[in-house]
């Protein structure tokens, strides 16, 4: 018998680093400035200037992002396991599948020594 867990979906506000993770939903590469004027004029523009803060707490979450870079420039943020995000950029996590079947026993013949 197999039994699969789920993580229980939050409810509630949705988090800063939740807003950097609904634009990083697409699984491309994403640029600083893209994700910049993707908040541009909305109530979590500040989020902006908080770029690496908010993948960091992606990361914590469970995502992973890759991060591009060009010298020590950033170029894009890309998250590799958007599967594992909802609609709203909150981790749900994949299923962990266990296996509970009985394992059975054999004895081994004891070795003789010469």
């Amino acid at each position: 018998m197999k039994t699969t867990k789920t993580r229980a979906i939050r409810k509630g506000k949705i988090n800063r680093h939740e807003r950097i993770t609904q634009i990083l939903l697409s699984g491309n590469p994403v640029s600083p400035e893209e994700i910049l004027l993707c908040l541009k004029d909305t109530d979590q523009e500040a989020v902006g200037y908080r770029i690496p803060t908010n993948i960091y707490n992606i990361r914590l979450d469970g995502g992973e992002v890759k991060v591009i870079k060009n010298g020590r420039k950033v170029q894009a943020y890309q998250l590799m396991n958007p599967e594992a995000f909802d609609k709203n950029g909150r981790y749900i996590g994949e299923p962990t599948v266990t296996d509970t079947a009985e394992v059975e026993v054999t004895e081994t013949p004891e070795l003789v020594e010469a």
